[in-house]
């Protein structure tokens, strides 16, 4: 299942790993989530297997959805539009599937994963999403008895994650094939305003999975606190400053520490100055 948006500069370097597998996936849905590009003729071009699917724009979640529920199989594939797979994914981890089993995934080249003999449990993955979607082959009994990704707009860039925390509390596993089998292109995230959005995202998950799954009340705090700091030190490199300052004093409301109160002291410093401290390039 591949949900596409204006997606012509990289649909066909996906489609064609996809087709190239040594194990073939029985077929290949492709949601275009409301292109206004030509990735409707692309993919239209590949004939069988690949079958076009078209939506009005209701983002990736939607488009997920869309395609999982119209399969025909119990396991499904899930790969972005911008990512590859190498030649024999599908082949490493179809063995791997098993009825209680609710994720198999595997490394990719940027970030390998190894969560040692005993596997993938739900706190690691609460303190850290190493799941990448594009790497994913997914039971669709556990998609179902879930409810699928969650649509909600306010989830977007982390609706991925959402589901996978669900999935693992309603007793399901996580497979892994350690070995990198997938080309993951990372998203383009670079200005202040796209890592505004990202963490309102991730916070308003934490709120929401925690109230689901009625988690500790430490767990959460822990987490957002994790949060706020990754977000800080973006903010403060990107050298915006109010944000910088604005998640450093949310940081200290969860968790008092020497670093963190330095680095919220810090935002009150001239940006000049600040800058006058950064290592150099050379």
């Amino acid at each position: 299942v591949i949900p596409a948006y204006n997606s012509a500069r990289t649909i066909t370097k996906t489609l064609d790993s996809v087709l190239a597998q040594t194990v073939p996936p029985g077929e290949i849905l492709v949601i275009n989530d409301g292109s206004s590009d030509n990735t409707c003729e692309i993919v239209e071009s590949y004939g069988s297997p690949v079958r076009l699917i078209t939506q009005e724009n209701a983002g990736p979640a939607a488009a997920r959805n869309n395609g999982i529920r119209q399969s025909q199989f119990q396991w499904i594939a899930l790969v972005d539009a911008d990512d590859s797979w190498l030649l024999d994914k599908l082949e490493h981890q179809l063995p791997l599937c098993a009825d209680k089993v609710g994720i198999i995934n595997c490394s990719e080249f940027q970030e390998e994963v190894d969560y040692g003999p005993n596997g993938l449990d739900f706190a690691t993955l609460w303190n850290h999403n190493s799941i990448g979607t594009s790497t994913v082959l997914l039971n669709k009994k556990a998609f179902d008895e879930v409810g699928g990704f969650d649509e909600d707009p306010r989830y977007i860039c982390i609706e991925d994650f959402n589901l996978w925390l669900r999935i693992m509390d309603a007793g399901y596993s996580v497979a892994t094939v350690t070995k990198p089998l997938v080309n993951y292109t990372p998203a383009d995230v670079n200005l202040s305003s796209d890592y505004d959005r990202v963490i309102k995202a991730e916070l308003f998950n934490v709120d929401q999975i925690g109230e689901k799954l009625s988690l500790p009340a430490a767990m959460i705090r822990t987490k957002k606190a994790a949060l706020y700091e990754e977000y800080a030190k973006a903010f403060f490199w990107k050298r915006n400053i109010p944000q910088a300052r604005y998640y450093y004093s949310q940081l200290l409301k969860q968790r008092i520490s020497i670093n963190g109160l330095g680095y919220w002291l810090a935002t009150f410093l001239p940006v000049a100055l600040l800058n006058a401290k950064r290592p150099s390039a050379a």
